[in-house]
């Protein structure tokens, strides 16, 4: 109604009969406006919500626990996506070092205070293993006894 009153004062011509009907059409709008009053005051009232529904509403520690399992899961995805990320940095550094290929990186509890690695190579590397081991502790700067080096060898016949 306000929309179609403000079209309708966009076509009124500029003459003395103008603010006439911007009063006229002014009331309209109030008028519209008041019958709608008594329409949200029925919308907003205290019968809207029963008795019984605020009585079966959880109790708060529920709803706390609840939240706590959201934000566990929320952590355990963001946490899943960085080590992803993380395990492809630490791959790319260990490529460009050592110049091999078909190596996998696993991180295992990066979470935790005690950080382990897994290194798995599917060829020869040409380095000693050990070599690899201290390469990747002193990348993430952990105990080299934390990074396992596993070789799963596919051999082409």
């Amino acid at each position: 109604m306000i929309l179609l009153a403000g079209f309708l004062e966009l076509l009124l011509p500029e003459d003395e009969m103008r603010k006439y009907t911007r009063l006229v059409i002014g009331l309209i709008v109030l008028f519209s406006l008041i019958n709608i009053l008594p329409k949200l005051r029925e919308d907003i009232s205290p019968e809207f919500l029963p008795v019984e529904a605020l009585e079966n509403y959880p109790d708060s520690s529920i709803l706390v626990t609840e939240g706590v399992k959201l934000r566990r899961v929320g952590e355990d995805k963001a946490e899943k996506l960085l080590n992803a990320a993380r395990e492809e940095n630490i791959e790319k550094v260990l490529r460009k070092i050592t110049g091999i290929e078909g190596m996998q990186v696993e991180l295992i509890d990066f979470a935790e205070e005690e950080v382990k690695v897994k290194i798995i190579l599917r060829s020869d590397p040409g380095v000693p293993v050990g070599f690899l081991q201290r390469l990747a502790g002193e990348l993430l700067k952990i105990d080299e006894g934390c990074v396992e080096v596993e070789e799963r060898f596919e051999w082409e016949n």
